[in-house]
């Protein structure tokens, strides 16, 4: 661990509340579970600790202090962090909860988007309830588009300012559940979905008519495609973490189709499958994530291509030459030199809103 640089009589109290309140965030319910690095990171340990080092090197706390020593002393204050015995790791204390509500989540728009910032935004809503996060949502060029999603603590809260619908003095906001945000989307997406042309010659079809008639590709058109051509391969090298990948077959559909539908259920690692075969795999970012789609794919029994696919979540052998075969697939690459189509970078998520620079980047 590096040697302190900065005497603790001259760090501000300030300064040590924010790093503390800025890794407890890292860890907290409302980022841990989707947040793909710290689980990649958490699963090279037995223990699940991750390395201070790796904490310090995020962007966000390197404005506030690049001294391992002390920010490895103000996390020993942590109720809700447990520190490693040579004080060069960190992890919760407690488990990640088997349910994390999303009735407590808050979606709006229509803030500035020059001016907005996390803490103006924990400000104005101040007299509601504590936020305990917010994820700003961005364009595929990283740019706020305005939006955000709050996590409270409690789902009255989100009640009451949907009902009051509080006023910014430059902007006229709009407020909804994150529930019913989520409902919607699902239902603009599957709308994508069932009008989708299969055919080459229905999809030349489609583009002609669209330079035809430029009213069809309007933002608000775009916007309702939102994250329907998200890619979903990753970049980082791939470590096994189980409990993330659900297998599927009697499946009729395309891979890039699939992506937009399995993103529905949660943030999306990887799908592997092949349009000529009935069976395939989606990989989730983590267990939790795959755990609720699983859950929700095996209840809810949607319909692709006039079938319903069967679901099962890979464990034992079978996960594991599932992992193997991710692995080897990506150090073949690495050592060819090849790319990826990939996401272009991870995009922000509020107080973590990650833009790594560097090697690991920051958070």
């Amino acid at each position: 661990m590096a040697e302190t640089t900065t005497p603790p009589n001259e760090v501000d109290t300030a300064t040590i509340n924010k790093i503390l309140k800025q890794v407890e965030y890292y860890f907290s319910d409302s980022n841990y579970p989707r947040d793909k690095f710290l689980n990649v990171e958490a699963a090279k340990h037995p223990d699940q600790y991750i390395g201070i080092d790796v904490i310090a090197s995020f962007k966000r706390m390197k404005e506030l202090s690049e001294d391992l020593q002390l920010i490895s002393d103000t996390l020993k204050k942590s109720d809700k962090l447990v520190v490693s015995e040579d004080g060069k790791m960190v992890k919760r204390v407690y488990p990640i909860p088997e349910s994390i509500g999303s009735e407590k989540s808050l979606y709006s728009k229509g803030w500035p988007l020059d001016t907005t910032t996390i803490e103006k935004v924990e400000e104005f809503f101040k007299p509601y309830g504590k936020v305990l996060s917010v994820r700003f949502r961005k364009n595929r060029d990283k740019t706020f588009k305005g939006s955000m999603v709050c996590d409270f603590e409690s789902e009255e809260i989100v009640n009451k300012i949907v009902e009051e619908a509080p006023k910014l003095a430059d902007a006229e906001l709009q407020y909804m559940t994150f529930n019913k945000f989520s409902d919607e989307k699902k239902a603009e997406q599957e709308k994508y979905l069932s009008t989708k042309k299969p055919s080459k010659d229905k999809k030349r079809k489609t583009m002609e008519e669209g330079k035809e008639n430029p009213d069809n590709n309007t933002d608000e058109s775009k916007e309702a495609k939102v994250d329907e051509k998200t890619t979903t391969e990753e970049k980082e090298t791939i470590v096994m973490v189980p409990g993330c990948i659900i297998a599927f077959d009697n499946m009729t559909s395309q891979r890039g189709e699939l992506s937009t539908f399995f993103t529905q259920y949660g943030e999306v690692a990887f799908v592997g499958y092949n349009s000529a075969e009935t069976v395939g795999t989606v990989r989730y970012t983590n267990p939790e994530n795959a755990k609720n789609a699983l859950a929700k794919l095996q209840e809810e029994k949607k319909e692709i291509g006039g079938k319903v696919p069967n679901y099962r979540l890979l464990d034992g052998e079978d996960e594991k030459k599932e992992w193997d075969v991710l692995i080897e697939k990506e150090k073949n690459r690495q050592q060819s030199g090849g790319k990826r189509g990939g996401r272009g970078g991870r995009g922000g998520r509020g107080r973590g809103g990650r833009g790594r620079g560097g090697k690991k980047g920051g958070k």
